[in-house]
């Protein structure tokens, strides 16, 4: 369980992780030595990390798919699918889930013709079945830190 100033913390630097040690200290109320100590201690223990996320678009990946794999149930299967997709650079996130199809596959790439190529690739893996794709039109809400919010105040 998280102590309330580790909350209070983590909530701070959600909302802006370039925030100095003092600007921390003094919005959550402590000295400047518990929130630099508290922030070590949560580092280490990976709870929290710090890294720069470029802007997708400005790099030139400007069409976002999701893309629904059905996969042959054997276990060789679908541990050549695992190995597959963990060396494919255009996918962000990869789950398994529940319904019709077995996996869940968030892809960010250049256009069009990058993104045939990639659904292709997916298909020349033995075991894949059938895909899905569907291509982002618009963004609604993209804010992944908002669940992690609601924990942390909760």
């Amino acid at each position: 369980m998280l102590r309330r100033l580790d909350r209070e913390l983590l909530v701070r630097l959600v909302e802006d992780s370039r925030a100095s040690i003092i600007s921390l200290a003094k919005d959550i109320g402590a000295s400047r030595q518990a929130v630099a100590k508290r922030l070590e201690k949560l580092k280490r223990s990976g709870l929290v990390k710090f890294t720069a996320v470029p802007d997708s678009k400005a790099l030139g990946l400007s069409l976002k798919a999701y893309i629904l794999v059905r996969i042959s149930s054997d276990a060789e299967s679908r541990a050549r699918f695992e190995a597959k997709v963990k060396r494919m650079k255009q996918l962000s996130q990869v789950h398994y889930v529940y319904g019709r199809f077995d996996a869940l596959v968030e892809a960010l790439v250049r256009d069009h013709v990058e993104l045939s190529k990639l659904v292709k690739a997916l298909h020349r893996v033995e075991g894949v079945q059938e895909t899905e794709t569907y291509i982002v039109r618009e963004a609604i809400k993209d804010k992944p830190m908002d669940p992690l919010l609601r924990a942390l105040k909760a």
